[in-house]
């Protein structure tokens, strides 16, 4: 019995690596109007907007209520693992080519390098705990040291009870059974 939990043990303390993404960072102006997640930045906030093509897979009616905003994202250079700055993703980019591009706010990008270069190359993970979709672009992403939330059981649906014909009896009732004898006396 001792054995079995010892084997147990390592299994429950592993966590799941982080799903990381790469593409390519660029800076924009959040200030200039409200995002597509309905919220007016400032170039002073850590925000960015993630591609057109990935965010409109989550909500492409009505870009206010994606899923998808709001979410933080740990953002670094490819190059410099160890520089990063955390956003949240509060627009959509639609100059973004890679289905992974992020565009970053003028003090997000600045933490990552001179804006003077315009455009780098990034790497980007999922930081919220939980922070896993079933469907999607990012389904089955699993944040940075979490664990993924197990999928919810299928719905069952109700069993199929099928009618019986319109001009046929369904059982044998008593009543059934002598109507159909008074028929036939007729």
């Amino acid at each position: 019995m001792y054995a079995s939990w010892s084997l147990l043990l390592p299994l429950a303390l592993t966590a799941q690596a982080a799903t990381v993404f790469t593409g390519e960072g660029t800076f924009y102006s959040p200030g200039i109007g409200f995002g597509s997640c309905g919220v007016l930045n400032q170039d002073t906030e850590f925000v960015a907007a993630l591609a057109q093509t990935t965010i409109r897979q989550y909500n492409p009616s009505n870009p206010n209520n994606n899923p998808i905003c709001g979410h933080k994202v740990k953002v670094w250079e490819t190059s410099k693992p160890d520089n990063t700055v955390t956003v949240a993703i509060m627009d959509t980019c639609p100059g973004c080519k890679g289905a992974y591009d992020l565009d970053l706010s003028p003090a997000a990008f600045n933490k990552l390098d001179n804006p003077d270069v315009g455009r780098i190359q990034i790497s980007w993970e999922f930081v919220e705990p939980n922070f896993v979709t079933m469907n999607g672009p990012f389904a089955g992403v699993v944040a940075a040291g979490t664990q993924p939330k197990p999928p919810a059981p299928p719905v069952k649906s109700p069993p199929v009870v099928a009618k019986p014909p319109v001009n046929q009896k369904c059982c044998k009732c008593p009543e059934e059974s002598n109507l159909g004898a008074e028929r036939d006396e007729l």
